[in-house]
């Protein structure tokens, strides 16, 4: 089994790595949308992972680190994903993905009771370390759940309170 570390932060768009808004800006385009995203911005939310498990053919261990970055707009949820950390590994390669969100068309919602976190005897709940989101993104043509990793703590409630009130506005 792999330990899991998640850290969340608040961010801005004057934070994400200029590589990663660039292709946010590009993907947008790519998906229909007619104006660029990010300065409409009112609240975002970056989440480091770091994985520690078994290497390939059971050789010892080796760190995994992927960043999610989600930001919110009056009317789009933001959601990216990619290899690398603060170490230098802020890249753009093939695994990295953006996802637009429509706040008219989305679901935050429960995941099943499997993929929920409990201790003994609490009653179920939300994972406290993840945004479960259903939706059909922009350029796809079916609905789909994510569970979008996010850790814990103070600025992944004020996250999830302002997904949840901007969903209301929608």
């Amino acid at each position: 089994m792999a330990a899991r570390n998640l850290t969340p932060r608040p961010l801005t768009v004057e934070e994400l790595p200029p590589a990663m808004a660039a292709f946010i800006r590009a993907q947008a385009e790519l998906r229909g949308l007619d104006r660029d995203p990010l300065p409409e911005t009112t609240h975002g939310l970056r989440t480091d992972e770091e994985t520690l498990g078994p290497r390939p053919g059971g050789r010892g261990l080796q760190t995994e680190r992927h960043t999610v970055e989600m930001l919110l707009t009056p009317e789009l949820l933001i959601i990216s994903y990619r290899e690398g950390g603060d170490d230098g590994g802020e890249r753009i390669g093939p695994t990295t993905r953006v996802s637009f969100h429509r706040l008219a068309e989305l679901e935050v919602a429960t995941p099943p009771a499997g993929m929920q976190r409990r201790t003994h005897g609490s009653p179920p709940g939300p994972p406290k370390d993840a945004l479960t989101v259903t939706s059909t993104p922009l350029g796809a043509t079916r609905r789909t759940t994510r569970h979008v990793p996010t850790g814990s703590g103070p600025d992944v409630t004020r996250f999830r309170e302002a997904v949840l009130a901007a969903q209301e506005r929608a």
